[in-house]
């Protein structure tokens, strides 16, 4: 800084000696006043509250200015990472807030397939038992049926051969004028039923 300082004092000393020099000597010769900014007699007083001027602002920026604006820059900086921090948390409860829902979502899932099968197995079960149930009455009505047509078909072939041995017996008595006997009768219906069967 100090270094900066005396170079400025130098160009400006150097730029008086070679450039003002010949301006005062000019306004000299004409008679008039040279320009005051180039006048030597001044210079000291001019450098004078050049430096304390520069003094002052100077440290007014050192202690007043700059602090302030390092102070805004500290607190934006700050901000700035406490905003990030509150993003990566909040980045963070999201993806365990997800990773819970998918949690909760695949339970819900497997519970409710684990429902439909039950519900399923349940409805097969008691398909397969309606079905059991159904096949036995029909099965026994189907036998009930089958006995009931046994018996039928037994009495009417019973009553049948009743009515074949009264017919051959009327027949018989009025084609021979004679009754048949009823055990020849009988063996030749046994006959005829033999070679029919």
């Amino acid at each position: 800084m100090k270094r900066a300082i005396s170079y400025a004092l130098n160009a400006v000393a150097t730029g008086v000696v070679l450039g003002g020099g010949s301006v005062a000597a000019q306004a000299a010769e004409e008679g008039g006043a040279a320009m005051p900014q180039l006048d030597f007699s001044t210079y000291p007083s001019q450098l004078f509250w050049l430096a304390v001027t520069f003094a002052v602002l100077f440290v007014l920026m050192w202690k007043v200015a700059l602090p302030r604006v390092g102070d805004v820059i500290d607190m934006r900086a700050k901000k700035i990472t406490d905003d990030l921090a509150a993003i990566e948390a909040a980045t963070q409860e999201i993806e365990k807030i997800s990773t819970e829902i998918d949690k909760v979502m695949a339970s819900a899932r497997s519970d409710a397939q684990d429902v439909l099968r039950k519900a399923s197995e349940k409805v097969a079960a008691d398909h397969v038992k309606k079905q059991d149930k159904i096949d036995a009455e029909l099965a026994a009505k189907a036998a009930e049926a089958e006995a009931n047509i046994a018996a039928a078909t037994e009495t009417a072939i019973e009553g049948l051969r009743q009515v074949a041995e009264e017919v051959a017996a009327s027949s018989v008595e009025k084609l021979t004028g004679r009754p048949a006997a009823k055990d020849e009768l009988a063996s030749a219906l046994d006959a005829a039923a033999g070679k029919g069967g």
